[in-house]
């Protein structure tokens, strides 16, 4: 935005109750100056550059103390879409709306953005500044990456955008739950399972250009330690010795017979020592991994990714990814709000219209699910089993899943769901239901759920149905970054949230181990005691039945004492546009942006 067009804006806004475009109102050289915050000679010279851009038309009165006439020419509303469509083109989309929310842009003007914005985003070959026409997909989402620290990865959007960046030492196939080799092309153990020896392939390069080595997987280890998120999955590492310059020994304290499903893990994404311990806090403003991508700018506006051109599992077909971080009333203003399921050209068809424009469609059902923890470490009616157990029994999921529709799925009466969670019945019985309410002794008072905005609508319709029942619920609605803060965490009886289960066993066992995970911190001690328990012992287990066994058994006793209330599975979409190919979705929900091309490059203009 220009200084002119800036002061333009200021004055108008100034004057705007009592003017009228393209008619004079009286006026000051001096109320010109309080409206833009300046000197009266300062006013002088910029209502000069106004009437020289024909953005006013000024005249002057006659003789000292008179008053002069001022005359806006330009209209506010096109104006402000003008600049929000530059910043766009710059990558500074937050700041447009905060623009227009600063200069009171009406509705119709922020919604005429948001259908150019929809034209702006999706793919098309660009020409970079060296004329090269790079393949490009812009998209929004309507949250800020919150890290790309592994080591603090919580979300599971995070945990995608660390996938495009970094590798790990092994990876999963969901589709198959076999592993294949990643950073490591072989692995292998001691006879109890204890030591753990990983062995590099040659030649795979950092973005910055160095060569991957042993000490930067050791570093990458030891830096997990502590008080991290991610340090659950290093617990029972004792030792990380380079054996020599591609070659890993980890030894842990205890067996561990899925430890490469843990290195699979994005919180195990490996990092340069160099570039770390050279400068930390400049790392983290443009992180380096070995990834299919590199992080080529990142502000609070916007992520760009590009091409990691000697990526060793073969160069990515698309350029580059732009992608917009939005302001999250903004979804509600687009006829394609739910961009990370859509992949539309310049002018792709609205929801509705997919399935007659000849797209693809995409479902599948996300693998985990939507369910309550309660509180044990706080006072009140989540306290009791009797009222935990009542609350699952009136719950009425099928009548949710009826009235709230999208993506809502199915009852859920587990963490994930299989091949019988459509023909499933829910528990549902309303007379136990209030049976237990009496035995409960619940009297009325209120219960706190909280919840982050994805699932604010789900959680007023619970507070809605409890109400039929006389609970009386209190919705607290927190954002992605503070619903895990200590406060939020302690005042909440119930916590309704989604979990994702990328890695089967090892993202089961996160929700029990790692540090603000919201099952843990809800869980009372003793269970969590017991948990731990289990959890070594199925990690000690060589037959996967075994182990499986063991972690149903704690997902059992959860659900049987009501410590978990499981509510829904829920759907993953995608439409595809007919050009756009080598696109499947992946277990976060998102795309492997690595695989994607273009069958027709003039799809995007």
């Amino acid at each position: 935005m220009s200084m002119t067009t800036e002061k333009y804006l200021m004055l108008f806004n100034s004057y705007e109750a009592r003017a009228r475009l393209g008619e004079e109102t009286e006026t000051t050289t001096e109320e010109v100056a309080q409206a833009l915050f300046c000197t009266a000679r300062n006013a002088k010279l910029i209502v000069k550059r106004l009437v020289e851009e024909r953005l006013i038309a000024w005249h002057s009165g006659k003789g000292r103390g008179n008053v002069s006439r001022i005359v806006f020419l330009a209209e506010k509303e096109p104006l402000l879409i003008d600049i929000g469509m530059d910043m766009a083109r710059k990558g500074d989309y937050k700041q447009a709306f905060e623009l227009f929310r600063h200069y009171g842009a009406g509705k119709e003007t922020v919604e005429r953005y948001v259908q150019w914005l929809n034209g702006h985003f999706g793919y098309r070959a660009e020409t970079s500044a060296g004329s090269e026409s790079l393949e490009t997909f812009r998209f929004p989402i309507y949250y800020p990456i919150g890290t790309m620290d592994p080591a603090m990865v919580y979300y599971a959007f995070d945990a995608h955008m660390m996938r495009q960046v970094y590798d790990r030492l092994v990876e999963y196939d969901a589709a198959t739950g076999s592993l294949k080799p990643g950073l490591a092309h072989y692995w292998e153990s001691n006879a109890d399972m204890t030591e753990w020896t990983f062995y590099l392939r040659k030649g795979i390069k950092f973005h910055h250009g160095r060569e991957l080595r042993a000490e930067d997987v050791r570093h990458t280890i030891e830096r997990t330690r502590g008080s991290k998120p991610s340090s659950w999955l290093v617990r029972t590492v004792k030792e990380v010795v380079c054996e020599g310059p591609r070659a890993v020994r980890i030894v842990l304290d205890r067996p561990n017979a899925i430890f490469p499903r843990f290195t699979s893990s994005s919180g195990m994404s490996i990092l340069p020592r160099d570039a770390l311990e050279e400068n930390e806090e400049r790392f983290w403003s443009k992180p380096i991994g070995t990834g299919p991508f590199r992080i080529a700018n990142w502000t609070a506006n916007h992520c760009e990714l590009v091409v990691h051109p000697d990526y060793f599992q073969g160069r990515a077909h698309m350029d580059r990814l732009m992608i917009a971080f939005m302001p999250e009333e903004t979804a509600s203003l687009s006829d394609n709000v739910e961009w990370r399921h859509f992949f539309l050209t310049r002018k792709g068809p609205g929801r509705d219209d997919n399935a007659n424009k000849g797209w693809r469609s995409l479902e599948s059902l996300c693998r985990g699910s939507m369910l309550m923890t309660w509180n044990a470490s706080k006072e009140g009616p989540q306290r009791s089993e009797a009222f935990r157990r009542a609350f699952g029994l009136f719950l009425n999921r099928r009548r949710m899943i009826r009235e709230l529709g999208e993506d809502r799925a199915y009852p859920a009466r587990g963490f994930r769901p299989t091949e019988k969670t459509p023909d499933l019945n829910e528990e549902f019985d309303e007379e136990e239901a209030r049976r237990l309410l009496r035995q409960s002794g619940y009297a009325g008072e209120p219960f706190v759920l909280c919840t982050y905005e994805t699932h604010e609508e789900d959680a007023r319709w619970i507070a809605r149905r409890c109400a039929e029942f006389g609970v009386n619920v209190e919705i607290r609605v927190e954002t992605h970054s503070s619903v895990r803060k200590d406060e939020a965490l302690a005042v909440s009886d119930g916590l309704l949230f989604c979990l994702v289960f990328a890695v089967e066993d090892v993202c089961e066992i996160e929700n029990y181990e790692q540090d603000g995970n919201f099952l843990k911190e809800h869980l009372g001690g003793e269970i969590r005691r017991w948990v731990t328990e289990e959890i070594d012992r199925a990690l000690a287990c060589r037959e996967p039945s075994r182990r499986r066994e063991l972690l149903d058994g704690i997902e059992s006793r959860l659900r049987e004492e009501s410590h978990v209330t499981f509510v829904l599975h829920k759907k993953l979409n995608a439409y595809v546009h007919p050009a756009v190919k080598g696109v499947g979705l992946n277990p976060f929900g998102w795309v492997d942006f690595k695989d994607v091309w273009l069958e027709n490059r003039e799809i995007g203009g």
